[in-house]
């Protein structure tokens, strides 16, 4: 986690600490993931705090942490973002807007570090064991892996069990995203484990990665967290 700049997990704690008093239920997830981007080993650690307000509102606070190594132009580096996003629900559908601070460093200071901040519009509509997602981020060309805006659907063939399409929108053009999710119910619904398969035009593709996420709350079905938190 050196790659990441310490302010950013204090920003994360004190949002966390100071916002559970007002909230309902929060809840905190840790991912872990690992891949192959081309022929570049990629990692990230993702942790998110879910803060239900009531049933209508919720806040998230999440910290996505990136790790390229090999890259043919950058070396290796890190890419970590640090975002907050509001939600507003009703029985089928969801409305999110928030605001990022995304920062690109390298290792050994072979390029300058960059920085923005990224507004985020989200969008989502339930229906039965399906959901149609779309996604806005005001990235820019320097952040060559981020996904600028997202469209897919998403298909629960049971409570357990999450399969994904999304068409992205990336840098040099349009792409593509296959993602499957399962949470046994072995391990108290608290465990997740995923396959994500990317393909694009720009570097870093196809990327195949697994990923393993962990929840820090009670028992709930993969399909209700999606809905009811994310």
């Amino acid at each position: 986690m050196k790659y990441v700049n310490p302010f950013i997990f204090a920003g994360l704690a004190a949002f966390s600490l100071n916002s559970s008093a007002a909230s309902e239920l929060p809840n905190f997830e840790i991912a872990l993931g690992a891949g192959v981007a081309k022929d570049e080993p990629a990692f990230n650690i993702d942790l998110t705090v879910n803060i239900p307000v009531n049933q209508r509102i919720a806040w998230q606070v999440n910290l996505d942490s990136d790790y390229i190594f090999d890259d043919p132009t950058f070396e290796d580096y890190s890419t970590s973002e640090f975002n907050t996003l509001g939600f507003y629900r009703k029985d089928n559908w969801r409305l999110g807007a928030g605001l990022g601070y995304i920062q690109k460093k390298s290792r050994d200071d072979s390029f300058s570090k960059e920085s923005k901040f990224v507004g985020h519009l989200l969008a989502a509509y339930h229906w039965e064991d399906l959901t149609l997602d779309w996604q806005y981020s005001g990235y820019n060309n320097k952040f060559e892996r981020a996904v600028t805006m997202e469209a897919g659907m998403l298909w629960y063939p049971d409570i357990q069990q999450r399969f994904g399409v999304y068409v992205e929108e990336q840098e040099r053009g349009t792409g593509w995203r296959l993602e499957a999710l399962t949470q046994p119910e072995k391990y108290n619904q608290q465990v997740a484990f995923g396959v994500i398969m990317r393909n694009g035009n720009g570097p870093g593709f196809p990327y195949i990665g697994m990923e393993m996420r962990y929840y820090f709350d009670r028992s709930i079905t993969i399909k209700n967290r999606d809905r009811n938190f994310h």
